[in-house]
């Protein structure tokens, strides 16, 4: 399965395996579903994983207008028309970073689609300041995809690669070498998407949330910690549980893949 026609526009849209399914949503906005394989591939014997790229971001279609507008709705709402499209009432959710707003936001407007839901190095809001601590050429990279729109995909490329070090307690050179020759860059959509930060705010609709929920920190995670992020949402949820793995840092499914698979499949399990 590529490109599906969904909710306005077309997404790339992949399903392996068998069994429950499990709608994985990817992070970092301008990015694509490649970091999340071969990794939750291994789920495929149980589950019927299903990866797509969001709205203007990697094989999905660009985003149009100048500037290109994106909104939350349009994001929840291509959700929804994925699952309507693989013809399913309900799938857990796996929200990993700014795919962990879309994911709050989807479980706030259709709890009833959720048969549960993990939400992996997000924050309810980004009420608080990240403090990176790397070389001067990073944290440089890093003010620059906050202080104007990128210019196009190659430049938004290089300058993740440069910045994605920072997101790893060990980072995983070879490991992260291969996943940026396999993402589609998309400046278009990290410019789109960086515009709604400062609007994204889950604080008052997570209480309301009753959909078992596992909460995923990574101790080293600079950009999402722990303290406002899975320990605040695991408060705030009421059918929540907490996992926070001590030697990662944004990517706990990469730098600490047994223990973290092990605590998913855990969790799934109970609420399958």
């Amino acid at each position: 399965m590529a490109l599906q026609a969904i909710n306005g526009t077309e997404l790339h849209v992949e399903t392996i395996g068998s069994g429950p399914p499990l709608l994985l949503m990817h992070g970092g906005l301008g990015l694509d579903h490649a970091a999340f394989r071969p990794y939750f591939d291994r789920l495929a014997d149980r589950y019927t994983v299903i990866y797509y790229d969001h709205r203007g971001n990697g094989r999905s279609a660009r985003l149009v207008g100048d500037p290109p507008e994106l909104t939350f709705d349009e994001l929840v709402g291509d959700a929804v028309g994925v699952l309507d499209a693989l013809g399913l009432e309900r799938a857990t959710v796996l929200g990993h970073s700014y795919g962990g707003f879309i994911a709050q936001s989807l479980a706030a407007a259709h709890q009833d689609r959720l048969a549960a839901l993990v939400l992996m190095n997000t924050v309810p809001a980004f009420d608080y300041a990240p403090e990176p601590s790397g070389t001067d050429e990073q944290l440089a990279a890093f003010g620059s995809l906050f202080t104007g729109p990128i210019a196009d995909d190659e430049t938004f490329g290089a300058t993740w690669s440069t910045v994605w070090p920072l997101y790893f307690h060990q980072y995983p050179a070879d490991d992260a070498a291969r996943i940026h020759g396999e993402t589609a860059y998309s400046a278009s959509g990290w410019n789109a998407s960086a515009g709604l930060l400062g609007t994204f705010n889950t604080l008052e609709a997570l209480p309301t949330i009753e959909t078992p929920t596992l909460c995923v920190g990574g101790g080293h995670d600079f950009i999402t910690p722990p303290d406002p992020g899975a320990r605040r949402l695991t408060d705030l949820l009421p059918a929540a549980e907490l996992a926070v793995f001590d030697d990662s840092g944004h990517y706990p499914f990469i730098e600490e893949s047994d223990a973290f698979f092990a605590t998913l499949e855990a969790f799934l399990a109970r609420v399958h």
